[in-house]
């Protein structure tokens, strides 16, 4: 039971059924199952990327006032849960917004994709559209959100003035990405 209750237990069970599932059933009627894979995988990080997205502005961050103001509670969240949802949300981030530029790539086989989608060309626009918005939304993971909860979390020295600074910043970037995550995943689901 302890293998199927843990995480690379639950993951290798999940791809292990999937390949049940696909020798079974079959990928034949789908004619580019390279594509098809690969959109697979995209949608997976996506759905883990905007899930801890929601997950840390709709649960994590309301409840950590209550968390620090509960005395008999200890703050653990900060020092064990928030690291570890931090790097499956990097990582998240990353393997969806790679696999978009992959999927674009695929799509018209090669840079075209990628170039048209990224200047809106016809054919392009409404991916386009969520590209910027995914490439946005990863800079803001990457480059103001990670930075400024490595403050936040004391992973990086900081005073309590750059502390309160980072929070402002990483809760900005984090709210902007809740925003751009609605319209961003409908042209993901429009375009395909």
């Amino acid at each position: 039971m302890g293998f199927i209750n843990s995480v690379k237990g639950k993951i290798i069970l999940g791809f292990v059924l999937t390949a049940i599932m696909v020798a079974f059933v079959g990928m034949e009627s789908i004619a580019n199952k390279h594509y098809a894979l690969t959109v697979w995988l995209h949608v997976l990080a996506g759905i883990a990327w905007i899930g801890l997205l929601y997950y840390f502005n709709f649960v994590q961050v309301p409840a950590m006032g209550a968390v620090l103001a509960d005395k008999e509670s200890p703050a653990v969240i900060g020092k064990y849960i928030a690291p570890r949802a931090l790097l499956w949300f990097r990582m998240a981030a990353a393997t969806t917004w790679i696999l978009g530029l992959v999927l674009l790539a695929l799509q018209s086989r090669g840079m075209e994709g990628i170039i048209g989608a990224f200047t809106f060309a016809s054919g392009y626009v409404v991916i386009g559209i969520g590209a910027w918005m995914g490439t946005i939304m990863a800079f803001n993971v990457w480059f103001i959100i990670w930075p400024n909860q490595q403050k936040i979390l004391g992973m990086k020295k900081a005073n309590e003035e750059e502390v309160a600074s980072a929070k402002k910043n990483a809760a900005l970037a984090s709210s902007i990405n809740v925003i751009l995550s609605v319209p961003m995943l409908l042209t993901m689901i429009a375009w395909h």
